[in-house]
């Protein structure tokens, strides 16, 4: 009776061994598979492993950032590599939904590329930043949230339309807080309806 005890408990044993195995190896295929995936549409946008050093990849990400049982911000991007070197997540696709203090209406903001730096939190995106808040629009190049400013800073071929009202500029900002843009460098604002535009 003791013997066929102990013989069951080698065998439970044995079970267990063969269950954990399969499933680090089930993990380890998913992982391969998924990095390969996120490889993949890394090269489809021009990032591959020679551009940077990846530790960690990932697709179908969301990433959040809360302060005080409030949402700051919310990211989602269709994969994303994680560089521990640089301390930094790259970002394919990536699109933020920004909420503003006591604002039920957030700001969108997506972009073909970004980055979001860990030691800072703030986030880099490029090759095309499409931004809405409300009725207003707010394209560039190439934008930078500053979580420290609360600010988003804007760089090349910024285009601001609201309404029927369009500001172009070289380069601007959003102040998150209050939502002011301020447009710098030959600031050209052009009214629908009006054949008027100036630049300042």
């Amino acid at each position: 009776m003791i013997g066929n005890g102990v013989q069951n408990n080698m065998d439970m044993r044995r079970i267990k061994v063969v269950g954990i195995a399969g499933v680090v190896l089930l993990l380890l295929t998913g992982f391969y598979w998924l990095g390969g995936r996120t490889a993949h549409k890394y090269d489809q946008v021009g990032l591959t492993d020679k551009d940077m050093d990846v530790d960690v990849s990932m697709s179908g990400v969301e990433m959040r950032l809360g302060q005080e049982g409030r949402t700051l911000w919310i990211l989602k991007a269709v994969s994303a590599a994680y560089d521990q070197g640089a301390q930094l997540v790259l970002l394919n696709a990536p699109s933020i939904i920004k909420h503003l203090s006591n604002q039920d209406l957030p700001i969108l903001v997506d972009a073909p590329l970004g980055e979001v730096d860990q030691d800072s939190n703030d986030i880099r995106l490029w090759s095309g930043v499409h931004m809405e808040y409300g009725p207003t629009y707010l394209n560039s190049d190439e934008a930078i949230y500053v979580q420290v400013d609360e600010t988003i800073y804007l760089y090349g071929d910024l285009l601001l339309d609201r309404q029927g009202l369009q500001l172009r500029a070289p380069k601007g900002d959003v102040d998150l807080t209050t939502w002011i843009v301020n447009a710098e460098g030959g600031v050209e604002v052009i009214i629908a309806g009006d054949s008027l535009g100036k630049a300042f």
